[in-house]
């Protein structure tokens, strides 16, 4: 080769590189939560060190195949959910549906760099970040404090009303209602 040509295989790679962000232009980026999901994501692949193998333009298949399956507009904590319980159901195990690149022509899994352990630990920690999101405490998967907890009822306000329509008055052992 004479010294003035590219490299192929940065020419390609760049190539694919253009394809990724013509192909996120079209259908990710019309998502309402898409990008919001995608960010806390790639927030999560710095802190969390189970995450980080998984490379960013299979995020941003994974997110988008999510999203777009969902239907509607979907909040970005749904959408988040739907991500996690993706994960959590087996995706990129090996003998799972993978995640294929819809800009090769050839079917190329792009979690194909993911080894088998890695695969595993990415979704025994969706499965975890999916139980923490049950029992309200999504703050520890996003990484940030918990938010204060609003009184129930306002204080130095009025008082409750004594009598609640939604429970039952007792009755005495004669069948009649007492206060």
């Amino acid at each position: 080769d004479p010294p003035d040509v590219l490299d192929k295989q940065k020419c390609l790679d760049a190539l694919a590189a253009l394809r990724h962000a013509k192909w996120f232009q079209a259908r990710a980026n019309g998502l309402q939560s898409c990008v919001v999901v995608i960010r806390i994501l790639r927030d999560l692949c710095q802190r969390v060190p189970t995450w980080a193998p998984l490379n960013q333009w299979a995020m941003e298949l994974l997110v988008e195949k999510c999203v777009s399956s969902g239907g509607g507009n979907m909040s970005p904590g749904d959408a988040l959910r739907r991500v996690f319980e993706a994960l959590a159901s087996g995706i990129l195990l090996p003998g799972g549906p993978g995640l294929f690149d819809p800009c090769e022509k050839e079917p190329t899994d792009e979690a194909a760099t993911l080894t088998n352990q890695e695969r595993e630990d990415i979704t025994a920690s969706a499965q975890h970040a999916l139980r923490l999101i049950a029992f309200r405490q999504i703050h520890k998967v996003l990484g940030m404090e918990p938010l204060p907890q609003q009184p129930k009822h306002p204080r130095g306000g009025a008082k409750a009303p004594q009598n609640n329509p939604r429970k039952r008055r007792r009755t005495n052992s004669n069948g009649e209602g007492t206060e």
